[in-house]
């Protein structure tokens, strides 16, 4: 276990390496269930992603037919998000539609993230087909954004809130595809608005990639806010 040691105006955050966290994690916003079967329709819609991603097809016309129906209907029958009208950052329309953590999004793996003591936030997750880039690989602009997203809940279990400024990942082997996946990230140190954040992507005990991050805190952010999964 080690601590950045402090400049002037610089908070210092005590991180701790991957392996030596033993005590037992717990979910971080977690994204409730309202009853209404989105989440369940956004599982299913997963499934559909990856099956038309991931197969060849002879003929698929009658699926397009239904498909397209299943678009009209809900078109008609839902009430469209207006994002530029949150009260505030986190509520669940915000969170459930995430391209990465959003349980009400179907492009979303989800990430199902357990924050520890300590700070580190780390989610598992196995990616498919429709994540792919090079063949069998996970694509390295999908690595980035997990990453972008695993870094900003590093920040929100720390308390703080940060947009992203800068991200540098440096990619240290192929990430492979339908294989279990481990990223762990924690908040490194603060400097007045300024936010350095950090993780490491692996496969078992092979290290895939790694990231820093600089975040800035907006400006006038809310102190109710602070534990909220507020980056970008």
């Amino acid at each position: 276990m080690s601590t950045d040691s402090s400049a002037s105006g610089e908070q210092p955050v005590e991180t701790t390496d991957p392996g030596s966290v033993d005590a037992d994690g717990a979910p971080f916003l977690q994204q409730p269930d309202d009853g209404s079967g989105h989440l369940e329709l956004a599982a299913e819609l997963r499934r559909l992603r990856g099956l038309v991603a991931g197969s060849t097809f002879e003929d698929v016309h009658d699926a397009v037919a239904t498909v397209r129906e299943l678009s009209d209907h809900l078109e008609k029958v839902g009430t469209r998000v207006n994002p530029f009208t949150y009260e505030t950052w986190g509520v669940p329309e915000h969170i459930g539609a995430n391209p990465a953590i959003g349980s009400r999004n179907p492009i979303s793996p989800p990430l199902e993230p357990v924050v520890f003591p300590d700070g580190t936030v780390r989610v598992e997750l196995t990616l498919g087909i429709e994540y792919q880039g090079p063949p069998g690989c996970v694509h390295g602009g999908i690595v980035a954004l997990l990453f972008d997203e695993m870094l900003g809940l590093a920040n929100a279990a720390a308390g703080s809130v940060g947009m992203t400024a800068d991200l540098r990942v440096t990619y240290k082997s192929p990430t492979p595809l339908l294989q279990p996946l481990r990223i762990e990230a924690r908040q490194i140190r603060t400097e007045g608005r300024k936010i350095w954040t950090e993780a490491t992507l692996h496969t078992g005990d092979t290290l895939c990639a790694r990231t820093e991050g600089l975040f800035i805190e907006p400006r006038g952010i809310r102190d109710e806010d602070r534990d909220k999964p507020i980056e970008g």
